[in-house]
């Protein structure tokens, strides 16, 4: 079986980036023939030490064609012009609140789209399946493709275009007429092609399932996220406890993050404020957190500048180079937390419980409901800042986070492993292509 797989922006080490490049390692594996295609690539940001053996191809590199783009930044000096007026308030609002930056999106994706579908029609290979990733670029890709190939498209949504262009314009929130137009006018255009062209389609939890099911109509499948094999069988180890001192007795609590508001890591913070004393010295946070949003971190700096400055908190602003290294520091942590708000899946639990780190995880975040269902205690609703604080002064003083740990490692061993997933998604494209490849 040959199959054209398809993210639209293979270009950092996120999390839907990752899911990509570990399903293609995996079906490679398991003897399926894989290619993958993107719009932006970039080799030395997005996963350098998974994507060896890999065969992408690429429409540009944002390094590679850095002086052609401020080129064309320079002669289109109209464009630049418009986006500055965009910029004013007022302008901005009128134009968001009509959906007219939904309209311009959507040309500019579907020029981005053909591309990518000429792209693979150029690498004149004969596909059996497009497995297609991400939303709107790659499945409208995948769509303009299978016009002109007539193959079948697997679709795994990751993101729903209602949340690209609703939920993540938050400061659209209230305008109603914004979500009339774009859920009752615009997103119309968006049902008919999903439901005319894809033939299968999965996401990542029941939320996600829920949401699709609004949008198109149609009950998706639930394929999860995965973990290395490997991963399962690295030991423990002393890394943080090593390089910042601490007694053997100090409770490790990780998070590996970013500095963007609905990943909240000031929760974080408010909970140290509200343990116990006799808590407070028995535990160590060790926040792994690059700066994304600069006007979040300027106000987390701001609001929690004493609590900051304890010396059981640890602030590191500079992400993992590598897997070993961020591996590493799951293996040298006792408990992970995971605050995030409208948090798709989130594959650092699924990590940190493979490394035998005991988990915990907001309602926020789709992986919730595997969580749940090994740990129900682990699960907090998300912006419960006492619910979480309770969790983690039990869990430290009984020390439950050990037990914990190793119920929700064996699950992710015997269902959460990228072979695992992978068993199942070729299930999936044999039914699709009447089980001749089986």
């Amino acid at each position: 079986m040959k199959i054209a797989l398809i993210h639209s922006h293979l270009n950092n080490r996120g999390g839907s980036q990752r899911y990509v490049i570990e399903i293609a390692n995996n079906l490679k594996m398991l003897g399926i023939d894989v290619d993958i295609f993107c719009y932006e690539y970039n080799k030395d940001l997005c996963y350098p030490e998974l994507t060896s053996k890999l065969n992408i191809k690429k429409i540009y590199s944002r390094t590679d064609n850095l002086s052609k783009e401020n080129k064309v930044r320079k002669k289109f000096f109209l464009k630049e012009y418009a986006k500055s007026i965009y910029k004013h308030k007022i302008v901005k609002r009128l134009v968001n609140s009509l959906g007219i930056d939904y309209l311009l999106s959507l040309y500019s994706t579907n020029k981005s789209a053909k591309k990518v579908a000429n792209l693979i029609i150029e690498n004149n290979t004969k596909y059996d399946l497009i497995f297609t990733h991400e939303e709107p670029l790659s499945v409208y890709a995948a769509i303009k493709y299978k016009k002109t190939k007539n193959i079948p498209i697997y679709w795994f949504c990751y993101d729903s275009i209602e949340k690209w262009f609703l939920e993540w314009k938050s400061e659209h929130h209230r305008s109603f007429l914004r979500r009339f137009i774009l859920k009752d006018i615009y997103f119309r255009y968006d049902r008919y092609l999903v439901n005319k062209f894809i033939d299968k389609s999965a996401v990542l939890d029941n939320n996600m399932s829920k949401r699709y099911l609004r949008l198109y109509g149609q009950t998706p499948l639930i394929r999860r996220g995965g973990i290395p094999q490997d991963v399962i069988s690295y030991n423990r180890k002393n890394i943080i406890r090593e390089k910042f001192n601490l007694p053997d007795d100090v409770v490790v609590i990780f998070l590996l993050t970013r500095f963007v508001n609905y990943r909240r890591v000031h929760d974080i913070l408010d909970v140290y404020m509200r343990l116990n004393a006799n808590v407070q010295d028995r535990v160590f946070i060790y926040i792994n957190s690059p700066i994304t949003d600069d006007q979040y971190y300027q106000w987390c700096i701001r609001n929690y500048k004493e609590v900051l400055k304890n010396k059981n908190i640890e602030l590191d602003l500079k992400f993992p180079e590598n897997d070993r290294e961020m591996y590493d520091m799951y293996l040298s942590s006792d408990i992970f937390i995971f605050p995030n708000d409208n948090q798709t899946w989130g594959h650092a639990p699924l990590e940190a419980m493979g490394c035998g780190v005991a988990a915990l995880v907001s309602t926020g975040c789709g992986i919730s409901e595997v969580v749940r269902n090994i740990s129900p205690g682990t699960v907090f609703e998300v912006g419960n800042i006492l619910q979480l604080t309770d969790i983690v002064e039990n869990m430290v003083i009984d020390e439950s986070y050990k037990i914990i740990s190793r119920n929700q490692k064996e699950y992710v061993r015997n269902n959460l492993t990228w072979e695992i997933i992978c068993k199942k998604y070729i299930c999936d494209f044999n039914e699709i292509l009447g089980n001749k490849h089986v």
